[in-house]
């Protein structure tokens, strides 16, 4: 990774991704879209993100990919140079975001995760949640769907990522009921749209970078 001078190097980004590989990816939009056009804006998601995190220039990135993901076509990509590459690790989603974040915390003393799903979180989310860390365990960016965009930890334990219903409206609540159960501190920032189904193509239309996707399909 190219050596950058950040404004918090304690701080560690991690993003989410996976290859696009039509019919692999946004894959309950495919009835919208085609397998194609799911893909496509997989891509357009994917590449907003990453520049939107190395442009921010708050701290170093990481891209934690799916294991079936091919190294090779994110050291391809124009920004390769800035950001490292890991591998997701895990049975479930929950158990691959604690590993990312466990590992990460050995290295940095905050760290935040965010997916590909969001591409309204920007520079402020991510201050805003380097800020509450300096006196939360955790902070989260709830979504619309009951779910979160965004997770990140200055302390964790496996309980906030086990019994979870991931991919349900239950997350967000079923995190705060183990998250007060454990102890934990915790900061929630403004909820925010994520785009996972039909419904939510309404949100693209909100975002400049996004509201002409539809109608170039």
């Amino acid at each position: 990774m190219r050596v950058q001078n950040f404004s918090h190097p304690d701080t560690l980004i991690i993003i989410f991704a996976r290859e696009p590989v039509s019919g692999q990816v946004k894959t309950r939009l495919i009835p919208a879209l085609g397998k194609e056009g799911a893909a496509e804006l997989y891509r357009r998601l994917l590449n907003y993100v990453i520049d939107n995190a190395i442009s921010a220039a708050l701290s170093p990135v990481n891209l934690c990919l799916t294991p079936e993901s091919r190294s090779r076509y994110f050291t391809d990509i124009a920004n390769a140079d800035q950001f490292e590459l890991s591998v997701q690790v895990g049975h479930d989603l929950g158990a691959r975001m604690y590993n990312a974040l466990v590992s990460a915390l050995k290295h940095y003393s905050k760290v935040i995760l965010i997916g590909t799903d969001c591409p309204f979180l920007n520079k402020t989310d991510f201050q805003q949640a380097i800020a509450a860390l300096d006196s939360n365990d955790m902070v989260f960016s709830p979504a619309r769907d009951g779910g979160y965009v965004l997770v990140g930890a200055s302390r964790i334990i496996p309980d906030v990522f086990e019994n979870i219903d991931w991919g349900t409206e239950k997350v967000m609540a079923q995190s705060r009921t183990i998250l007060a159960e454990n102890n934990f501190h915790w900061q929630e920032l403004a909820e925010q749209c994520d785009i996972d189904t039909q419904n939510d193509l309404k949100y693209l239309m909100l975002h400049d970078e996004f509201k002409g996707f539809i109608s170039e399909l």
